[in-house]
């Protein structure tokens, strides 16, 4: 099993939360220079998209580009966003990496993570490894939370947790984790598909 795509989520998790941390101690240093720094990003990777896009014949923009909302007052909402990012694609990674240890286990593919967990979950030790299977379920409910439900608890997402988290969450509460909560999923993540590896 390739681990790198988790070796580069890591990696940007780390970055990101390291610039950001920089930018928050310098009150986000100069805020017009963003223009300067989006045209200077637009070089980073090349060519700037891989296939002729219908796209490509229209700049992204003929305007200076400025902050229109000030990253200082707004960082609690920007920090919020990076880490729904990032649970979007730790849950995407941990995904394609489920349905290749299925299919190394001969098993027929499945559309859904929980229920890739659910068939892999039957390699495990759950005296030893519940812990994991839990932490992925609970995952995938935050993923849903955050991506199709608004950042509240519904009842399909309560479901999915509800047998291991006491008390578990009420539908309709809003949902809030925090940074360390990415370290926690991604040790879920990493001892569940280590665990059900051939």
């Amino acid at each position: 099993m390739d681990w790198d795509r988790v070796n580069v989520w890591t990696n940007t998790f780390y970055t990101l939360i390291h610039s950001m941390e920089i930018a928050k101690n310098a009150n986000f240093a100069e805020l017009t220079a963003v223009n300067g720094n989006i045209i200077s990003a637009g070089q980073w990777i090349n060519p700037e998209c891989s296939f002729k896009s219908c796209l490509l014949d229209h700049p992204f923009g003929f305007k200076e580009i400025t902050f229109r909302r000030d990253p200082n007052k707004h960082f609690l909402a920007i920090a919020y966003q990076i880490v729904k990012m990032l649970v979007q694609d730790l849950t995407v990674i941990m995904d394609e990496m489920m349905a290749e240890s299925l299919a190394a286990h001969g098993c027929r593919p499945l559309n859904f993570p929980q229920q890739k967990i659910e068939r892999l979950s039957k390699f495990i030790d759950k005296k030893k490894f519940l812990w994991a299977c839990n932490g992925c379920l609970e995952l995938v409910a935050v993923r849903n939370v955050l991506t199709h439900a608004n950042g509240r608890w519904n009842e399909q997402s309560v479901n999915l947790v509800k047998a291991f988290v006491d008390p578990p969450p009420v539908a309709g509460i809003s949902l809030m984790i925090g940074v360390p909560m990415l370290f926690r999923y991604r040790k879920a993540m990493r001892t569940f598909l280590n665990e059900t590896m051939i």
